[in-house]
C-alpha cells in the first residue's frame, strides 16, 4: 500500500468515523434522557437542595480541610 492509496482512503476512514461518533452520540442522548432514568435524575437533583440542612447538622464540631474530608 502505498501513500496514494491511503490518501485515497482518507475521505471514507473519515466519514465512518464521523458516522460512527454520531451514533455513539445519539446513544448517549437516548441513555441519558431514557424514562427509567429520569426518576432517578430527578432525585438526585432534588436531593442537592434536600442535603444542605443534613451537611451543616452532621459538620457541626468537625472542621473540614479543602479537599472536603473531616478533621477530628
Amino acid at each position: 500500500m502505498d501513500f496514494s492509496t491511503l490518501d485515497a482512503l482518507k475521505p471514507t476512514l473519515i466519514a465512518y468515523q464521523t458516522l460512527l461518533l454520531f451514533v455513539m452520540f445519539l446513544g448517549l442522548v437516548w441513555w441519558a434522557f431514557g424514562k427509567r432514568r429520569k426518576t432517578k435524575f430527578d432525585a438526585i437533583g432534588s436531593s442537592i437542595l434536600d442535603d444542605e440542612d443534613v451537611q451543616s447538622s452532621a459538620s457541626l464540631g468537625t472542621e473540614q480541610d479543602r479537599a472536603g474530608a473531616n478533621k477530628q
